[in-house]
């Protein structure tokens, strides 16, 4: 009786324990042709790509298709700016979320007024092309040499660190 006892509760034991196995379980239904794409969001019905937090706040990372090439996307600013007509050259420095565009205009441009309007589309244009940062421009001289003067420091590797004090004079002297 004990013998009959204990090979029903081994045989209990069996059952449940091939019951909780998780292999066991079926595997969860896949539609056919349809890849997820985890960096991107995307799907063959759906191409348009989602924009996940890292795209919207440059501060934020949260994973390998957050790396990005700084200098490459101030260089791409840069290439926006100097596309509006009277603008001769522009060099920009990005510091966390905010990019500092410095411009060179041509000499037809003669009224403040004037100055302001190309300075307000550039301003317009480099926004929609990074719309992750907060973009301000500056048409003065001596901001736009130290714009690139900060700029080419950081091409041959300084720290932007070792720029703290330019990048905060900027802050307060372009709005």
């Amino acid at each position: 009786m004990r013998k009959s006892v204990s090979m029903a509760l081994i045989s209990v034991v069996l059952l449940l324990a091939a019951g909780c196995n998780p292999n066991n379980q079926g595997a969860a239904p896949q539609r056919q042709g349809v890849q997820v794409n985890e960096y991107n969001r995307t799907t063959p019905e759906r191409t348009t790509r989602v924009l996940v937090g890292s795209d919207l706040n440059p501060n934020i990372v949260t994973g390998r298709n957050d790396v990005r090439d700084i200098q490459a996307e101030a260089d791409s600013m840069a290439n926006v700016a100097v596309q509006v007509p009277k603008v001769k050259r522009a060099s920009v420095v990005i510091n966390g979320a905010r990019a500092y565009v410095g411009l060179t205009l041509a000499d037809t441009v003669r009224s403040p007024q004037e100055a302001a309007d190309i300075r307000e589309k550039v301003r317009q244009r480099v926004q929609q092309k990074m719309p992750r940062y907060d973009v301000r421009v500056s048409s003065d001289t001596g901001i736009f040499n130290r714009i690139q003067d900060i700029g080419d420091g950081i091409r041959s590797g300084t720290p932007i660190n070792n720029y703290r004090v330019h990048m905060n004079d900027l802050d307060g002297r372009i709005k």
